[in-house]
């Protein structure tokens, strides 16, 4: 009688724990035995095979704004973590003149080795992240170098990164931003003008990606 009481016992867990694989998305395969999974695993239930879609993180560095909205907006869509880039030393307005050949940014274009500082290059989210967008605004034609830290910092194998930009009227490629990380998946950029920033453009271009986030 007491092992008919352990019996009911035991086949009353075993179904809990199945019932709790099922409700993570488990793939179920027609063809599995359980009696010789049981029998591989000594008994054990692996809740294995989960359906876990693609992560993503958003991450950006802007000057006056507009790339912060983008990003915003990126993340609350996708709904994922997001990071700014901050310079160990913040840019001013007057840093930012690019018709002043003496302003900050003008040397900084004209030094190869230039290579802007940041405060953290690292976050938590980024080893289980697929997906990595970058978002900066556009300078002489190319996505901002303070995001180059960021790069350069992270081991980008098996990612994708899906590079995206704001400007009033120049556009960029991401020709000159490959080497940066030649392990990683670059896919074509997007420059948002400023008229377009706004969720219905953002979450439209989010959906041509075909990608499940």
């Amino acid at each position: 009688m007491k092992k008919i009481k352990l019996s009911l016992l035991f086949l009353s867990l075993l179904g809990i724990c199945l019932t709790g694989c099922n409700s993570n998305n488990i793939v179920d395969d027609p063809n599995n035995d359980n009696a010789q999974d049981n029998e591989k695993n000594n008994g054990e239930n692996d809740c294995e095979n989960i359906n876990v879609s693609n992560k993503a993180m958003v991450v950006y560095f802007s000057a006056t704004g507009n790339t912060r909205r983008v990003a915003n907006m990126i993340s609350s869509y996708i709904d994922s973590p997001i990071y700014e880039l901050e310079p160990v030393d913040p840019y001013t307005q007057e840093d930012l003149n690019y018709n002043d050949s003496n302003s900050r940014v003008s040397k900084e274009r004209n030094d190869p080795n230039h290579l802007t500082e940041l405060v953290n290059a690292n976050f938590d989210e980024f080893d289980e992240s697929k997906y990595i967008f970058i978002g900066a605004p556009i300078w002489w034609g190319q996505l901002s170098w303070v995001i180059n830290d960021f790069v350069l910092s992270n081991n980008f194998l098996d990612k994708t990164i899906i590079p995206f930009a704001t400007a009033s009227s120049s556009s960029f490629n991401i020709g000159g931003l490959k080497h940066l990380s030649e392990e990683a998946t670059w896919l074509e950029g997007r420059r948002f003008r400023i008229s377009e920033i706004n969720e219905e453009t953002i979450n439209s271009w989010i959906d041509s990606l075909n990608i499940n986030f």
